[in-house]
């Protein structure tokens, strides 16, 4: 880590331990199933629709938010913040997300307080759930692969408690149309003070509702445009989108990947990942003002390829230099039987020698945030994180069997070609 860049994380620990500028500067909006946020980690709140209809602005400044937002000014932790809490306890040296987000807009920290009027600078909206993939983490709520599985195959398990695999909760490639129509009556409203509009999804090159949202506006030169895609469509959409991109200041794009090769192809099931590959390669070789950035979500399915993934962007930046953008990796929590916190200690030290090993050799070619990132999956695999839900370890291991049962099923190869010795055999002493 720079020098200067560990004084602003410094001071921005002196200025709050509570505060994240995220909870207003930031907005994760979701037209399929009525719901916003101001971060990624906290489960979404519900949009009340009948105040929005008055004052579209409720789309972003919730009730709900801005009590959390009082929370902070207060000096208090919420709730729902678990996720950067745990990480900074559980390490005093990491760098969570909080501080992350909160390092550009650390003077908004003396201004900042509840409003109902309050303008995102960042808005990332997903207007349905039409996804060609079924991730192990995710459900049926943001992708209509999923939605298909559980509606002709629904998945029981104890620790289920949302009913993510058993209730098909939104049908495939829905939006709200009333909320669709206020996100359109509001967006001539924010757009001035927007920075970044991100449009994720389900998988957004295959929406049509996307695709009419970007060709009906006009230029935004100020606004930098972000998809955020699995980049398994067809090269035409990449064509396509590359076309739109002039409306914008820019166009950069979040390709989620979380392994490469066969890991990544059965964590994300769907995935091809030589055309991933190739469609990453369009991008950057794109004259205009593109840029690419891998997007990883490390569960206990990924994390095994989790060395060959910074192995990729580091190739990727050796050959394509500033086209390429910082990594950035998350780390699953939900469904909690997925948390590479389920692993056997002996399997977590194991994979932890392995990257303290590779770290040794290789962490010079990091970026400071990327290094921040490989660090939090050392530090989930080394510490013991505690979950925001008490669930019982048995229960959390018992479900993660019956759902590699259940997700082999649909697996162009088993889990027991793929991975590890050690854990095919603690998954089948389950």
């Amino acid at each position: 880590m720079k020098r200067s860049e560990n004084k602003t994380y410094q001071k921005l620990k002196e200025k709050s331990e509570f505060f994240c500028t995220a909870k207003w500067n930031e907005l994760y909006l979701y037209l399929n199933h009525g719901l916003t946020n101001s971060c990624h980690h906290p489960i979404p709140q519900e949009i009340p629709i009948e105040l929005a209809r008055i004052n579209p602005s409720v789309l972003h400044n919730t009730p709900h938010k801005l009590k959390q937002q009082e929370m902070m000014c207060k000096g208090l932790r919420p709730k729902e913040c678990h996720m950067c809490w745990h990480i900074e306890d559980s390490d005093p040296n990491a760098i969570s997300d909080r501080l992350i987000k909160s390092s550009e807009d650390m003077d908004d920290i003396e201004i900042l307080s509840p409003d109902v009027s309050h303008k995102p600078k960042f808005v990332e909206v997903v207007f349905d759930n039409v996804c060609n993939l079924s991730c192990s983490y995710c459900d049926g709520g943001q992708s209509s692969t999923w939605a298909n599985h559980t509606k002709k195959d629904p998945l029981v398990l104890q620790t289920d408690y949302r009913d993510l695999y058993s209730k098909v909760h939104i049908k495939p490639g829905s939006t709200i149309q009333e909320l669709n129509d206020i996100w359109l009556r509001w967006f001539p409203e924010i757009k001035d003070n927007l920075k970044t509009l991100k449009i994720s999804g389900g998988e957004p090159l295959r929406s049509n509702n996307c695709w009419r949202f970007l060709e009906s506006l006009d230029d935004n030169k100020h606004i930098s445009l972000a998809i955020n895609s699995n980049l398994v469509v067809k090269p035409a959409s990449i064509e396509k989108i590359l076309t739109l991109s002039k409306k914008f200041k820019n166009l950069s794009v979040a390709a989620s990947i979380d392994a490469p090769g066969e890991i990544g192809e059965y964590a994300r099931q769907g995935l091809d990942y030589d055309l991933f590959m190739r469609n990453c390669e369009t991008f950057l070789n794109h004259a205009g003002d593109t840029r690419l950035g891998i997007q990883a979500t490390i569960n206990i399915l990924s994390v095994f390829g989790i060395l060959d993934l910074f192995d990729m962007q580091i190739e990727l930046k050796r050959k394509f230099g500033s086209k390429v953008k910082e990594i950035y990796v998350t780390m699953v929590r939900f469904p909690e039987f997925q948390s590479v916190s389920v692993l056997p200690k002996t399997i977590k030290m194991s994979l932890a020698t392995k990257l303290h090993n590779w770290k040794d050799k290789n962490f010079i070619h990091l970026s400071e945030n990327e290094q921040h990132y490989f660090n939090k999956v050392l530090s989930y695999l080394s510490n013991d994180p505690k979950p925001l839900v008490k669930l019982s370890p048995k229960a959390l291991q018992k479900d993660l069997s019956s759902f590699i049962k259940y997700y082999d099923k649909y697996s162009k190869k088993s889990y027991k070609e793929i991975y590890p010795e050690s854990f095919v055999h603690w998954i089948g002493s389950l």
